[in-house]
């Protein structure tokens, strides 16, 4: 703990904000962060190009989450190829509306066809699909793996990396908010600010499909832009953790509030 005493001054603000004291879960952040820095660089440099990547989104009815109105997904690799991608429109709940907190998008997938079909013909789609993939991975990916698991799909063989046991040859979960944190040094950030910030055209948001494409490309984004080489991010891999503290663990619930037309991300720690 000494070591990040002393280079206190080199940390992100929201890893330990001015004024204050460098403790425990200071350095538990630090080295959850480092772990992302980390993440990055391997999924770029470890994860082989035939491991498939699934970019994966769900849209709900704001005014009844548990009613699944779309399903989207991307199948991708690491360099940026991509196998397949797709929307599904819940025929069951095809006019349950959003626009109170979020746009009403269901109709405006830009990157091929939708598709309507019964929300059971739809789960019979996507649990062969995940069967063929290697890796998870979504924004605030929590809320999609609970609906999945609510639909009776089985993601067991998958290991969600909350901060350590990332396996390059295995199946993994994996938060977006994890690769902007260690890429841009800051706090999670909802995808459609952090598309901005990296500079990725984008419309139509707040549909299934098209947040899974926006999804695909801002993880090529950070896999090919990530130069872990760079002093900013070598000085915080140099910075000596006590190996008795592991990485901070917490519990992301994504909260969309649509607010002038932007959303705000809000992360609940406990």
């Amino acid at each position: 703990m000494d070591d990040i005493k002393r280079n206190s001054y080199i940390l992100p603000s929201f890893i330990h904000p001015y004024g204050t004291n460098v403790d425990n879960i200071t350095c538990k952040k630090v080295k959850r962060l480092q772990f992302n820095i980390n993440l990055i660089n391997r999924l770029k440099k470890e994860v082989s190009s035939t491991k498939k990547f699934f970019a994966f989104d769900t849209e709900a009815y704001e005014h009844e989450q548990e009613k699944l109105t779309e399903f989207g997904w991307s199948t991708f690799n690491n360099n940026g190829k991509i196998y397949s991608e797709c929307h599904y429109i819940v025929d069951e709940y095809y006019n349950l509306r959003n626009h109170d907190y979020v746009p009403d998008n269901k109709d405006n997938y830009l990157f091929g066809k939708s598709k309507r079909l019964p929300l059971r013909e739809i789960e019979k789609i996507l649990k062969e699909e995940i069967k063929k993939v290697d890796i998870i991975i979504g924004q605030g990916i929590h809320n999609d793996i609970k609906y999945l698991k609510d639909l009776g799909i089985n993601i067991n063989e998958f290991r969600y990396i909350d901060g350590e046991g990332f396996y390059s040859g295995g199946k993994a979960i994996i938060d977006t908010t994890d690769l902007y944190a260690g890429y841009y040094l800051d706090k999670p950030s909802s995808l459609e600010n952090g598309l901005i910030k990296c500079n990725i055209p984008h419309e139509k948001m707040h549909n299934g499909g098209n947040d899974a494409h926006y999804t695909m490309k801002y993880v090529i984004y950070f896999i090919n832009n990530m130069d872990i080489t760079m002093e900013k991010y070598q000085r915080l891999l140099r910075l000596k953790v006590p190996s008795y503290i592991g990485p901070y663990k917490y519990y992301k619930m994504i909260l969309i509030i649509h607010i002038i037309e932007k959303e705000i991300t809000i992360i609940v720690i406990i």
